[in-house]
């Protein structure tokens, strides 16, 4: 049997089984709306908090930002792939049941309970927006309240534009998500991330790939501009991952299916 042809025939028998045991009580929509509302708040009353901060103060955020980058990619990296011994239900959690879901050919999502393998468990915002508490505490006190406020506004910020662009990362056949730059990239290289024999290796953040790029842990041979810019090409894709996920080395133009040797548009 094709080895693609496998992996889509087990991932939709696991599909069909996790949404015919999922709870009468469970609704997308609350699980959503719980993301949307606890971190949307916590921006808006920092916001709020703010007391005419100057341009210095601002600048916090770019550390922030390549904290969260950071702080994704590790996480995403050592928690989700790998069995520890404190987070081993996460990692059962993530690596059972999201990359069984969502294999790299069986990335859409569609209805509500699909929403459940899809959305990160509604512990995540709170653990990801409750490591900016030590460091906004000691800004606060030691440069400004203003900054203390600015670090936690950004890191709720991030994780929006995180469990976003990881939502958008999902949406099959958009050429418009696939001409946007930097979208595309993120889209390409998680489709390659789903893929069963690279899911443990390759393209752990889940939005924009520094990390992966800084790290080695980019499927794309190329430095930090142009992994951020590759958009849909396979060209510079490393010779051992382009095996692993197509079987031969040739391709060249990405698609959604992971098809080598098609261009994205002429694919649709």
């Amino acid at each position: 049997m094709d080895k693609d042809l496998h992996i889509e025939q087990r991932s939709r028998a696991f599909r069909d089984e996790y949404v015919a045991t999922t709870p009468r009580w469970y609704r997308g929509e609350l699980h959503l709306a719980f993301t949307l509302i606890f971190t949307g708040g916590v921006f808006a009353y920092c916001i709020w908090r703010l007391d005419h901060p100057t341009l210095a103060e601002w600048l916090a955020i770019v550390p922030m930002l390549l904290f969260g980058n950071w702080a994704e990619w590790a996480a995403h990296r050592y928690l989700l792939h790998r069995p520890t011994r404190w987070f081993k239900a996460v990692y059962k959690r993530h690596v059972g049941v999201h990359h069984l879901f969502f294999a790299h050919n069986t990335l859409e999502y569609r209805g509500h309970k699909h929403w459940r393998a899809l959305l990160f468990p509604p512990f995540a915002p709170v653990l990801f927006v409750g490591t900016a508490l030590l460091p906004a505490l000691l800004l606060g006190h030691f440069w400004s309240r203003n900054v203390g406020y600015i670090v936690v506004l950004t890191m709720a910020g991030y994780y929006l534009m995180y469990e976003g662009l990881h939502t958008l990362s999902h949406v099959v056949d958009s050429r418009v998500l696939d001409a946007l730059p930097l979208v595309n990239t993120v889209r390409r290289m998680h489709v390659i991330h789903h893929h069963p024999e690279l899911m443990g290796t390759r393209n752990f953040n889940l939005t924009f790939p520094i990390c992966d790029a800084l790290f080695g842990t980019s499927d794309l041979d190329k430095g930090l501009f142009g992994t951020l810019f590759n958009g849909m090409s396979h060209a510079a894709m490393k010779s051992e991952d382009r095996r692993r996920m197509f079987g031969e080395d040739s391709p060249t133009q990405g698609s959604r299916a992971g098809k080598p040797g098609a261009d994205t548009a002429a694919s649709r």
